[in-house]
Formats: C-alpha cells, structure tokens, sequence
C-alpha cells in the first residue's frame, strides 16, 4: 500500500498542480467506478456525503478502492458540526465542510480532523489498515503516528455564501485549513436572493455564468491566492472550469457519478483536461 497518499496530493497542490475529482453518489460499485475513473485521468475520488445517501459499508469499500488505485479520497461532510471523525479513522484523506460561514466553524472542523498540536483529534489508530496506509501502530511511535496522520490530511471549509466569503481570510489563515472548495450552485443561489438579481425566467446554469457570480468566484481565487491556500469548484461546465483555473482554481469536481453511470462522464472529465493543457 502506497504510504503518504494524502500528503503527496497536498504537496502537488501547493506546488501548483490542478487536480480533477469525479463527485460520487448512491447506486454504484466503488470497486469498479474508482478503477474506470482513474482510466479517465482523474487524481482523487470525492464522496458525497451531504446530498446523498452513502452508507457507511459503501464508504469504506471506496476507501479500500481508493487505496488499491493510490487515489487520495475527499469527502464533503454531511453537516459542518457532525460527527465525521470515523470517516477521517477509517482512511478519508480530506474533509469538506459544507456551508462555513464563520471563523468559528471552521475551527471546529480543524479541531475534529487534526490530532495535537493542531487540533485535538480522538485517538482511533490502529482501528483501520488505511488510516496509516498499512503501516503497523505497534512498529511506530506514537508522536510518529499523529505526525503521519496530520501530514495526510486536509481540510477544505466550503465557500457557499456571501457571509462565509466575507470570513473567507480569517478562516484560511488558521492552521490545518487546506483551502476552500466553492460550491457554485449554493454561492450562485445565495446572491441571487440577497442582491435581488434573480430573474424568474433564468436557468441555474445561466445564473452561475453571470458577470456578479463570475466576479465573486474570482474574488474568492484571489484571497486564496493571497493566503497562499488552495481553492476548487465544482458544478461547472468544461469551459467553465478552464476558465476558473486561468485565474488560480486548482481542485476540480467535474461530474456526478450514480446509479453506474461513470462512462458518461469520461466525456466531460477528457474535455476539461484537454482545455486545461
């Protein structure tokens, strides 16, 4: 088993590397769709865990498949404030909080993903063969295995909102935050009401691509910049997405995959790659 998964990743981010992600939901055979998946050329898989109904039997069968592919594994959190550490324990390499809109909970989140000094973590190692990535606890010291843990993982506090945005530079100066990953819909719905620049006749795809959404994704990508800190999207267009990455967007989910229909998506996966090159 491939060690320093998840801390490899996060040093290609830092570096500048982009890195595309396939969004999973219900209805799947992780074994068989992280395998196709990898095929298409993506770096990590991203589980759903907000909008979807994932079991936790099916959850640790994407781990273990994720481990024998070497993709890292993200998944977004059902709440902000849940219980999310036995994800983390059970070999989870990065967590998205959805709908952070203070400093506050974004430190609760650090708190719960990282062991001391950056957070205070529970103890669960030794539980699973993938939080260690296979090394054995007992052949290792114990500051080893909180630097390990902490080292191989990441954590992305969402941007959904005008409120979480105005937090955005205080929330990435704390220790142990990744960056953001923008969710465009819930961002796009949000300014829509609070600015009262709906019209009732648009699309939702027409809404995201509007010159104040446009504006506030740009926003974000420069605070980001400026904290030296990762930012990421999903629910884009190809075009949309090259787009995001010529003004500093990194972390890409380009589709959603359920019910077994990750072959539809090798289209969407080849073409964003293509234009990003």
């Amino acid at each position: 088993m491939k060690i320093n998964l998840g801390r490899e990743y996060k040093e290609r981010l830092m570096a500048g590397d982009r890195m595309f992600s396939l969004m999973m939901g219900p209805g799947n055979d992780p074994e068989k769709t992280v395998s196709i998946a990898k095929e298409f050329g993506v770096d990590s898989i991203y589980l759903d865990n907000e909008h979807s109904l994932l079991g936790k039997e099916t959850i640790y069968k994407y781990i273990r498949a994720c481990r024998e592919n070497e993709l890292p594994i993200l998944m977004r959190a059902e709440e902000k404030t849940s219980n999310f550490r036995s994800y983390l324990d059970s070999g989870i390499n990065a967590m998205m909080l959805p709908r952070v809109n203070t400093v506050v909970e974004a430190a609760y989140g650090v708190r719960e993903s990282y062991f001391p000094p950056i957070g205070h973590r529970g103890a669960g190692l030794g539980m699973s063969p993938y939080l260690l990535d296979g090394q054995k606890p007992a052949e290792m010291h114990l500051l080893q295995m909180l630097q390990y843990v902490n080292e191989n993982t990441m954590l992305f506090p969402m941007t959904e909102s005008l409120e979480g945005l105005s937090n955005l530079p205080r929330i990435l100066e704390l220790k142990g935050v990744t960056g953001t990953l923008v969710g465009a819909h819930d961002l796009t719905i949000d300014i829509a009401f609070k600015t009262g620049r709906i019209d009732p006749d648009s699309f939702r795809d027409d809404l995201v691509n509007s010159e104040v959404v446009q504006e506030t994704l740009k926003k974000i990508a420069g605070i980001c910049k400026a904290a030296g800190k990762v930012c990421g999207c999903g629910g884009l267009s190809p075009k949309g997405y090259a787009e995001m990455a010529k003004i500093g967007y990194q972390v890409f989910a380009l589709g959603y995959v359920t019910n077994g229909n990750v072959e539809s998506l090798r289209p969407v996966v080849e073409e964003t790659i293509a234009l990003m090159k």
